[in-house]
């Protein structure tokens, strides 16, 4: 006796086979492989507020990146200023010192 048979399908009803099919319908939502529409549209929404949120919070970085970058090269200058600053006053008063014959560091 083959399945595909109409003497194998005599004693199934149609009310069996809807209740078959209202199952497995059951089964795929809570498993998740069938998402309605409005649910569907919820969880695309979500993304991309996420997505926009993420585009959004780069752009401020870079800003803030930039103006980091910017201070750092002022504080790179002022650094350096400082050390040639530093480097004349101890040779001009290295120098005295010699001359009065104190050649002892500051």
């Amino acid at each position: 006796m083959s399945v595909l048979s109409p003497s194998a399908w005599e004693g199934v009803s149609t009310v069996s086979v809807l209740i078959v099919l209202a199952l497995f319908h059951g089964v795929a939502l809570v498993k998740g492989w069938i998402i309605y529409g409005p649910a569907h549209r919820e969880i695309v929404k979500a993304k991309d507020d996420a997505l926009e949120d993420l585009r959004g919070g780069r752009a401020e970085d870079k800003s803030v990146m930039a103006t980091l970058a910017a201070t750092n090269a002022e504080l790179a200058v002022t650094g350096e200023l400082s050390a040639h600053v530093v480097q004349a006053i101890r040779e001009a008063t290295g120098q005295r010192s010699e001359a009065a014959g104190n050649a002892g560091p500051i």
